[in-house]
């Protein structure tokens, strides 16, 4: 069957845009700048995103619209280095399973914003509820600078989210019972996702129209107003104000190299399977610029609105805005929570934040599913239907969830979180770009390129962009993966979340998930050669070749474009005749 397409290029570039621009970006990216020394953080940023993001960017594009296949089926560039595709396939699914359950309490916020407005009031604003503790303090209440130990003083939004939404245990120890109400808030979002899905490429193409443009509305509209609030130019200074000193700090460069690779998503598969959809001869160095450019730009972009609103937060409550800012989920679902209930019509405001929040965790979520669809449908020995596959992924991965909506649920999430995609993504990454370099040869892949998008290859400026994408990709990216990895490692911490630390079942557990897709790449290559003869093919000079060159599948693609364009000309010079 002929392998769908998108309809237009803008379809492909807003896919791509969905895709890399995710909650990272509003959550992650403004807490690291402000940081790492404020504006001076932008110097290793930039720096990461031309020698580390950008060149993965282009090289997964690349792989996946000359290939026109998915992560696995691709392979057949050097058939013995197929785990690689099996490992991204694993990585995929273990993000997918935890990101769609931050999509539910986004679903969950959303619903109890609504289920509040008869009362004029957002249901964490105050401390007389059910589910507030002696320790609750309402920094609004005329009585709150009464309290003398603050110590153990918590906020409304804080136990809004800790024990009305979480009813959070006290360790993973302790995974308690299934909250329902999140449950629920998990199958919506699935089914979000399965209906955005349906028609695979075709309808992911319409959805991401929203996914990808929403956010800047409302980025837009949040900042237009935070820019008016009292102390908003306080929480802006704090932002970009540059401390030049901090960039002598390892761990500065070291942050900046993981938000990049972990922002744009390469060696997931998603790009690789997204660009397989596009036309033959597209552009695709210039989309990577483009879509690089724009995360990053959307990432600062993003910082003004958040810090205008935590400067804003800070003036409110009379506290330091380091008292205030925090990283992560704590800021979505904590900090802006409590600014927008201090803003007139708090309700308004709440829904603009958290559908934004929503349309930002669907786009990057509707092309992990895509692609976790589209590999199996590529793997698959016959033919099987998208729409089967996507319904049983769906069904599977949205049971498998349940376990993150227990009163434990919190802590398999950071587990997932802190395992899934981070040493395991960089591991195979790593793996993936030496052997398109140094296995397949750097100088064939990029010859590939060249024909694909239809380059000439004569000229000065081509024999510069082949000599810089060459030192690129068989040394300085390889090197520069290499050193985040050896970074992850020496900062790796026994994890803990709030004041619970993980038992060392729990970390042993973490490393499994980072392992068992790493643990594909050898496997597979163990299986190729016990397919191809066993141990006796290494005294025989041809078997390897079979396993490490190409196979006739690769290339497959380009012939079939070379035919259409061919019987093209045909048909137009029987016109003419």
């Amino acid at each position: 069957a002929e392998r769908a397409a998108w309809d237009s290029k803008i379809e492909f570039f807003l896919s791509c845009l969905s895709f890399a621009v995710g909650l990272g970006n509003v959550w992650r990216f403004p807490y690291l700048c402000y940081k790492n020394g404020g504006g001076a953080f932008l110097i290793p940023y930039v720096l990461n995103l031309i020698f580390t993001g950008l060149p993965l960017f282009f090289f997964e594009l690349s792989l996946g619209q000359y290939a026109s296949s998915s992560p696995i089926a691709l392979w057949s560039i050097s058939p013995l280095f197929q785990g690689i595709g099996y490992s991204m396939l694993l990585i995929v699914i273990g993000i997918g399973l935890y990101y769609n359950v931050i999509v539910a309490w986004i679903i969950y916020y959303l619903a109890a914003v609504l289920y509040s407005l008869p009362s004029g009031q957002l249901p964490w604003t105050t401390c007389g509820n059910s589910w507030n503790t002696p320790n609750c303090v309402d920094v609004n209440s005329e009585n709150s600078s009464l309290v003398v130990d603050r110590s153990n003083a918590t906020t409304p939004p804080e136990e809004f989210f800790n024990r009305k939404m979480l009813q959070i245990s006290t360790g993973i120890d302790d995974i308690g019972g299934v909250r329902w109400e999140l449950a629920a808030c998990l199958v919506i979002a699935w089914i979000l996702v399965f209906t955005a899905l349906i028609k695979g490429v075709k309808s992911l193409g319409k959805a991401v129209w929203f996914t990808s443009l929403f956010p800047y509305l409302i980025l837009s509209i949040l900042l237009f107003f935070g820019l008016s609030l009292d102390g908003a130019a306080d929480g802006i200074r704090y932002y970009i104000t540059p401390n030049l000193s901090r960039l002598w700090d390892i761990q500065v460069w070291a942050d900046a190299a993981m938000q990049i690779f972990f922002s744009l998503g390469p060696c997931w598969g998603s790009l690789i399977t997204l660009a397989s959809y596009n036309k033959f001869n597209n552009n695709t160095l210039r989309d990577a610029i483009f879509v690089a450019t724009a995360n990053c730009l959307t990432s600062f972009f993003a910082g003004f609105v958040v810090f205008s609103f935590i400067g804003f937060m800070a003036h409110s409550v009379n506290k330091d805005i380091e008292d205030v800012i925090v990283s992560g989920p704590g800021l979505a679902f904590v900090v802006y929570p409590e600014a927008v209930s201090k803003l007139p019509i708090p309700h308004l405001w709440a829904i603009l934040f958290f559908l934004m929040l929503l349309s930002l965790g669907l786009g990057t979520q509707f092309s992990i599913m895509e692609t976790i669809t589209r590999i199996v449908v590529d793997a698959w020995p016959g033919h099987i239907s998208h729409r089967v596959v996507l319904a049983v992924a769906c069904s599977l991965m949205c049971l498998c969830g349940v376990s993150m909506t227990t009163s434990g649920g919190m802590y398999v999430l950071q587990l997932m979180d802190n395992h899934a995609g981070t040493f395991s993504a960089l591991l195979t990454g790593l793996v993936e770009v030496l052997v398109v370099s140094w296995v397949y040869g750097v100088d064939n892949f990029l010859e590939d390129i060249r024909r694909m998008i239809g380059w000439t290859g004569k000229g000065r400026l081509y024999s510069f962009h082949k000599m810089y994408w060459t030192i690129i990709w068989k040394f300085v990216t390889p090197m520069l993966l290499t050193v985040i990895l050896v970074a992850s490692a020496l900062d790796y911490k026994p994890m803990k979340y709030g004041d619970s630390v993980y038992p060392a079942w729990a970390n042993g557990v973490g490393w499994m998930v980072s392992m068992v897709s790493v643990a594909c790449i050898p496997l597979v290559m163990l299986w190729k050669v016990v397919m191809r003869g066993r141990w006796r093919m290494i005294s025989k000079d041809d078997h390897w070749d079979e396993l490490i060159k190409p196979s006739p599948d690769w290339g497959s693609a380009e012939r079939e474009y070379l035919r259409t364009v061919e019987d093209k000309k045909c048909t137009e010079m029987t016109l003419i005749a």
